[in-house]
């Protein structure tokens, strides 16, 4: 990788400033001029010890290899990236091989990649939120650049060298994202392009200065959004560059400022982006136009057409070999060309050859003079995307020996370094090396490169064999589905496109692949009388919804978006289904397999649960029966591993209606599965994962219930409830990950990677909320300090696998290609659980300002205020203090604490404290610190919301033309007749109550007389005068369309909160 010495010095310039990472800075800094050229990637790279990985290969160096000078401090994370399988096609891929390495540089989800595809070894570039939507380097690799588009985008420059962000420009734009960026050859400039409303805004840099605002901006109006496809620097004068759009192109270049100033012109230090539009020969119908280059050697600009036109544009008609470029005003329209018959894709400039690719895979190469030299159309690609040549040009010594072949004088021939390259010279045989296609027939010899294909994945080109070599196998198609096999190293991935793929996640290959669109294709052939005699071709629209290994890995299941349900072969994904299983026509979302691998039940997005049987005499699949139970989205579906007294497991299902559905698989029969039972499990909340939950294991049988059949549901309330499924009675309620949306997948694992770790702390709770992926120590408490999260998905993850012998986690997410590899690091678990202390110091800091606090001092008080209330108020006996109150007085208790639990809630609550989950006899009192942790993970986790009420109030109310009102009567109504309702006496002096009457204005007033409510009820009358609360201006109304009442109507609340626009 170099000296340290050498990754210290400053690059081209001695004024040339060290630049600033994202998160971390360099320690020191010295002058003098840093070397450009790209360093041997494999120099001093290190794997992951097996130690801390076992048992398997390579691994991949993660994101930032800081200097030797640099020690960070870094926040524990519960996950290591290892690898990344795809890569994003709409970024491209960047050739940085040199000196015989092999290293192209991508984008991969929001990391940027580096892989070298001989020794497959992979580092990773973290350090953006969002999905990376553009990279660039400079031509010699030195410096790579990332940005991507999210609402906080991001862009970092980082050197190649140490692979340490030296630069990161945060919002370089401001609120409007980046849509392109682009590096000079020189590594000087950069220009970034964003579409603020109608017009392209174009910002550009001296990035080595370390400026926090761009040193030049210019805006092109009339452009519409995306309007720009190719953007990029002229190779000779840097301070120049050109914006593509499909009907025209904009030539910029950045100059100095002058001013007059006393008769005088003068250079100032600011910048400013002279802008020209080049005439178009408007007589030549040329298509679109697709992509450009500069030419060196002439000062043209050639760009490529969608009908295989070249347009020419230069500063002299006639050619000029070497001629310097003038200035901007003076290039205009040359010539029109037509050098092929199908589009170009891509069109480059090297070695002072013009290259193309087009749309069927062709790539040619013209000089100068644009006469063909050399075409490759052997390489058997769909379309040639893009091209990325080597860094360094190809130093060779060509040899014509009269046998044409390597003899023992071939060993005598003394090779010699290349002036230009510094490079050894490879001895090549002049007949065996590709000739061009002059009269002459000249050996001809251009750089390798790599191939960018359309959806065949990126190749790497030899050109002097033409040998065409498939370096990433990934298709452009976004991944649905995955799962992982319980004891081999596959994992198998769904597409968009049906397309099924098996891959060895250690050897990071590709095994095969199954198109199940071109498998069930339909072709019908010709009618007799047909004139034509074309066949006709049905392909089917398919996508793998859902994949899934059964526990024992003898079985795999792929559902598809038809509702259709297919058995592939686990090790070769082969189909074993004769006909797939069409009992559904509704896509598949959930599949579950029993514990013994024979029972496979489905859901779907009908909301259907259907059931699958394994005969093992017959060694194939039977359809047992289905049944639609849900009015709402299943959320889950699994096999308990209790057993019915028939011998079949217990299969339940949870769903967005809030029920728990038991099947009883035995009883079903005409192919109608039968109901067990169906009961509600959650009052308000909406249960989004259920898995099975088991007994500790050190758990003693004798003294506590460890038979108890459970399992943990996680809702939208950021709470883990434990129910028991039997009797649907909440065993615990807990406070779950507090990030900024709650838990949506849960799984139980088990920590494998040493046989010394105490049972007690072997289990985890792995978890993922949108885009966090984290690990949740156990047991499950409330606890704020025993969870860490991590970024896993710029978006949200959509499907994750846990392989636990390898202590491996797969993911993968919304409308993303790429499939993630991490390492599980439980000691970042074990380290923040252990800095949040113990007892009630980990909780402190879910009480507003914390132990010296107001609530906490009132939670004391209160607590003791309770205990004089349970021995009498006007009792003279003397007060004894405890520290524990009766579990009856907790309802009353958390009420003065500002949390008003419905009866369900209190139920719950008086369950739980008294029996703790797995105490066999129940206690009636509490300790002061089981009361605080109590209240916390049974209080909501954010508050009441002003929303939420706001909801709940136009759920009841009538629309007219002042807003959302309610008569008096209904507001009693529904108080006394749905829900926990309350008898007209307990309503009434409740209302009153709150109503501010004192006690003799209720001895006057009649019970059932409710005059003193207004007859019309608003919202703002509810929540000021009924409810009582009083700031109500100094909260934030803005409401979406999302959560109002109905999508149709748009909601006022500038001026009051029930008038409707």
């Amino acid at each position: 990788m170099g000296s340290l010495k050498d990754q210290e010095k400053l690059d081209q310039r001695p004024d040339m400033k060290e630049a600033k990472g994202s998160c971390e800075h360099r320690a020191s800094t010295s002058k003098g001029e840093r070397s450009v050229s790209m360093p041997d990637m494999n120099f001093g790279r290190k794997s992951v010890s097996e130690t801390e990985m076992p048992g398997l290969g390579s691994l991949s160096q993660p994101c930032t290899k800081t200097p030797a000078e640099y020690t960070p401090t870094k926040k524990p994370a519960p996950f290591k990236m290892r690898w990344i399988n795809g890569f994003n096609h709409k970024v491209g891929v960047i050739n940085l091989n040199d000196k015989g390495n092999t290293i192209m540089f991508y984008a991969a989800s929001n990391c940027g990649v580096l892989y070298n595809w001989t020794t497959h070894k992979m580092w990773l570039l973290q350090g953006h939120r969002h999905l990376i939507t553009c990279i660039t380097a400079d031509a010699n690799g030195k410096w790579l650049v990332t940005a991507d588009a999210g609402p906080e985008n991001v862009l970092i420059i980082w050197d190649s060298s140490d692979l340490f962000p030296q630069r990161t420009i945060f919002a370089p734009h401001g609120t409007t994202r980046i849509a392109k960026v682009a590096m000079s050859n020189d590594a000087k400039y950069l220009i970034t392009l964003a579409y603020p409303s109608e017009k392209v805004t174009v910002h550009w840099w001296i990035w080595s200065f370390g400026h926090t605002a761009p040193d030049a901006v210019t805006e092109i109006d009339d452009l519409l959004r995306d309007a720009v496809i190719q953007m990029g620097f002229n190779p000779i004068r840097t301070q120049r560059f050109l914006l593509l759009t499909r009907t025209c192109f904009f030539l910029c270049c950045a100059k100095k400022i002058k001013v007059l100033e006393r008769g005088v012109i003068k250079e100032t230090d600011n910048y400013e982006i002279k802008i020209r539009r080049p005439d178009r020969n408007e007589h030549a119908d040329c298509g679109k136009l697709m992509c450009f280059t500069f030419s060196s050697n002439t000062a043209q600009i050639l760009v490529s057409t969608s009908r295989g036109l070249v347009i020419v544009y230069g500063y002299t008609i006639e050619y000029q070999k070497h001629f310097s470029p003038l200035d901007i005003d003076r290039l205009r329209f040359i010539k029109v060309v037509r050098l092929e018959r199908r589009m170009i894709n891509i069109i480059k400039y090297v070695d002072g050859l013009l290259v193309t690719g087009n749309s069927i895979g062709e790539i040619r190469f013209y000089d100068d003079q644009l006469k063909l030299l050399y075409w490759m159309d052997s390489l058997n690609v769909d379309k040639v995307k893009s091209l990325s040549f080597n860094i360094s040009p190809r130093s060779t010594m060509i040899l014509d020996p009269k046998c044409n072949k390597p003899c023992p004088c071939w060993e005598k021939v003394k090779v010699e370094k290349d002036p230009k390259t510094g490079e050894m010279k490879q001895k090549l045989i002049k007949m065996r090396l590709p000739s061009d296609a002059t009269t002459s027939g000249k050996p001809f010899l251009v750089r390798d490169f790599i191939v960018t294909t359309w959806n065949q994945g990126v190749g790497f080109v030899d050109f002097v064999t033409e040998k065409y070599t498939n370096v990433l196998d990934s298709k452009i198609s976004p991944i649905l589905s995955m799962s992982v096999h319980p004891e081999k190293p596959f994992a198998v991935l769904g597409y968009t496109d049906g397309m099924v793929e098996l891959i060895d996640f250690i050897k990071h290959s590709l095994i095969t692949r199954l198109d199940l669109r071109s498998r069930y294709a339909v072709v019908v052939p010709p009618d007799d009388d047909s004139i034509n005699c074309n066949y006709e071709v049905t392909v089917p629209e398919l996508s793998v919804t859902y994949l899934k290994y059964s526990p024992s890995g003898l079985h795999l299941a792929c559902g598809l978006n038809t509702g259709q349900l297919l058995f592939l072969d686990p090790s070769t994904i082969e189909i074993l289904t004769p006909k797939p299983f069409g009992d559904t026509n509704d896509a598949i979302k959930h599949i579950s397999f029993s514990p013994d691998s024979l029972l496979i039940a489905t859901a779907n997005a009908g909301r259907s649960v259907c059931v699958y049987k394994y005969l093992c005499t017959d060694f194939r699949w039977v359809f047992v029966g289905k049944h639609r139970a849900h009015y709402k989205e299943i959320t889950s579906l699994i096999f308990l591993p209790a057993k019915n007294p028939n011998g079949d497991f217990k299969l339940v299902s949870t769903g967005l209606d809030r029920c728990l559905v038991e099947y009883d698989v035995a009883a079903s029969f005409d192919e109608h599965l039968e109901i067990l039972s169906l009961d509600r499990v959650e009052q308000s909340a909406l249960p989004l994962s259920a898995i099975v939950w088991p007994a500790p294991s050190y758990l003693d049988p004798e003294e506590f219930r460890t038979d108890l059949p459970m399992i943990l549901i996680a809702n939208d309330e950021f709470k883990y409830k434990i129910v028991n499924y039997e009797t649907t009675m909440t065993l615990a309620t807990v406070l779950g990950p507090r990030f900024e949306f709650p838990v949506s997948k849960v799984q139980l694992i088990t920590r494998k990677d040493s046989k010394d770790i105490d049972p007690e702390n072997s289990q985890y709770l792995l978890f993922s909320a949108k885009d966090i992926i984290g690990l949740q120590k156990m047991p499950l408490d409330g606890n704020p300090w025993k969870h860490v999260g991590m970024l896993g998905h710029p978006v949200r993850i959509q499907k994750m696998c846990f392989r636990e012998d390898l202590g491996m986690l797969f993911t993968i997410g919304v409308r993303d290609t790429t499939m993630t590899q991490w390492v599980a690091n439980y000691r970042a678990v074990e380290v923040a659980a252990a800095r949040g202390g113990v007892e009630l110091d980990p909780y402190y800091c879910l009480i507003d300002s914390g132990r010296p606090g107001w609530l906490f001092q009132e939670i004391r008080d209160l607590f003791y205020y309770i205990q004089i209330l349970c021995q009498g108020t006007f009792s003279p006996a003397r007060r004894r203090v405890k520290d524990y109150i009766p579990i009856d007085s907790l309802p009353d208790l958390m009420r003065a604490l500002g949390f008003f639990p419905s009866e369900y809630e209190v139920e719950n609550l008086i369950v739980e404290a008294k029996y703790k989950v797995f105490n066999r006899a129940p206690v009636s009192e509490i300790e002061f610190e089981e009361f605080v942790k109590l209240y916390l993970n049974h209080r909501p986790a954010f508050g009441e919301h002003y929303k939420r009420l706001r909801l709940a109030f136009r759920n009841f109310a009538n629309i007219s033309n002042e807003g959302y009102v309610m008569s008096r009567e209904d507001l009693i109504d529904i108080l006394t007749s749905q829900g926990e309702r309350f008898s007209r006496e307990l309503c009434w002096y409740l209302l009153s109550v709150l109503c501010g009457h004192s006690f003799e204005d209720r001895a006057v007033l009649n019970e059932n007389d409710f005059s003193f409510l207004p007859e019309y009820i608003t919202f703002s009358d509810f929540t000021t005068e009924i409810i009582g609360i009083q700031e109500m201006d100094n909260i934030s109304d803005t409401y979406s369309g999302v959560e109002s009442w109905a999508s149709m109507h748009t909601f006022s609340s500038v001026d009051s909160d029930d008038k409707i626009l």
